[in-house]
């Protein structure tokens, strides 16, 4: 039988599964045609439900495998008996993928990647294999990717039998072209730590003359029922989204949040520069800070003075000095946004008096990785540049 050989890579979207459903949880494929025997200028069409990348299924057949970590070594994965998964049907709705071809590429292949996030729901046959505690990874069983649909094509799914056969004579069977995929691995909890909800707004005060700093206000308001403690500055240790090979862009990004009490310069890192005629981003896109290198003795607690208290329908009040951010600007109009950023919080206020060495207790930084609580305003904040100033 001809094999087609595609690069295969496997994740999982968090590196936790929530059972509870709060947190939507998905495995991540990403499919590159890379093999020197692969000359078709075509894009490649296959279909994902019932193959490899239709998980639930995948699992039921062969062609994923679930290991459980084993509790008394942690180096030891014990597979999970998956037998009485048999009839799992292929999943319905799932998308089918469409694969540029290597002849034209441009492109690094690592940035070639076809992406498939294959969700897996709390209340599935799968979920009830999975014990809140105890961590899993998921790989394929072998290089056979399983599908039994697919065909050259610029079409968006495939139509009818107008696909090529994977069994019979002349089949032509599409596999991984490496030893290995990578694997998803994740733990499992009956219910993450979540977050109540803020509603941050952003305007400009007026000013009292011409001559003043141009400033930006911004309120963050607590719509819970209970106070929250958050962290503004510092390493953010959160939980994250993934992509095949590292976290989701911007997942990682350790700068001042905007709502910083005592900041060294204006924390106006989350903050965008649109030019209102083109639309066109002239402000705000410079490159992520993700923290300094520390010492692996260094306390990683964050400073008090590094977190805020939020008091449920109490708005915490903020007013940033935006003139470095628009300093040079030519004159014409323009609007500034916030983009989202994630901190890390804790229920309840940290009393001075409970903090170590002028840090948070170091019990509350060992609890469990949560769901950031997002910093985030719909709010788009109108600014006229006038001779190179900002006019109110």
């Amino acid at each position: 039988m001809n094999r087609l050989r595609i690069h295969t890579q496997i994740h999982s979207r968090y590196r936790v599964f929530d059972s509870s459903g709060q947190l939507p949880f998905s495995i991540v494929f990403g499919l590159c045609r890379r093999s020197p025997a692969d000359t078709d200028p075509r894009p490649l069409l296959l279909e994902t439900a019932g193959s490899a990348l239709d998980v639930p299924y995948a699992l039921a057949h062969g062609l994923l495998t679930l290991h459980e970590q084993d509790p008394e070594d942690a180096k030891r994965w014990v597979q999970v008996d998956l037998s009485w998964l048999s009839n799992v049907a292929p999943a319905k709705g799932l998308e089918c993928l469409s694969l540029p071809s290597p002849v034209t590429r441009t492109e690094h292949w690592r940035d070639a990647f076809t992406i498939h996030q294959c969700p897996i729901e709390p209340d599935g046959k799968m979920t009830s294999l999975l014990k809140p505690g105890k961590k899993y990874t998921i790989k394929l069983a072998s290089d056979d990717l399983g599908v039994t649909r697919w065909e050259y094509s610029d079409r968006k799914e495939l139509i009818g039998n107008d696909s090529k056969p994977s069994h019979g004579p002349g089949a032509i069977k599409i596999v991984n072209s490496k030893p290995t995929a990578g694997k998803a691995t994740f733990k499992v909890v009956n219910n993450l730590p979540w977050p109540p909800q803020v509603e941050t707004r952003i305007h400009l005060p007026l000013s009292s003359s011409p001559s003043d700093s141009p400033l930006l206000e911004v309120s963050v308001l607590n719509t819970g029922s209970t106070p929250v403690t958050v962290q503004t500055r510092g390493h953010q240790r959160v939980l994250i989204p993934w992509g095949l090979f590292q976290p989701a862009p911007d997942a990682l990004d350790d700068r001042t949040r905007i709502i910083h009490a005592t900041p060294h310069k204006p924390p106006t890192s989350s903050l965008q520069v649109i030019e209102s005629a083109t639309g066109a981003l002239v402000r705000g896109s410079q490159q992520r800070g993700i923290g300094s290198l520390m010492a692996s003795n260094a306390d990683r607690r964050p400073k008090v003075e590094d977190v805020i208290q939020l008091d449920p329908g109490v708005p915490g009040v903020r007013t940033i000095d935006i003139r470095a951010l628009v300093d040079g600007l030519k004159d014409g109009q323009y609007k500034i946004r916030m983009q989202a950023k994630g901190c890390r919080w804790w229920h309840g206020e940290i009393s001075k008096e409970e903090c170590e060495n002028g840090r948070v207790p170091a019990h509350l930084c060992a609890s469990a990785i949560a769901s950031p609580l997002m910093l985030e305003s719909q709010d788009e904040v109108e600014l006229h540049v006038r001779d190179g100033k900002v006019v109110f």
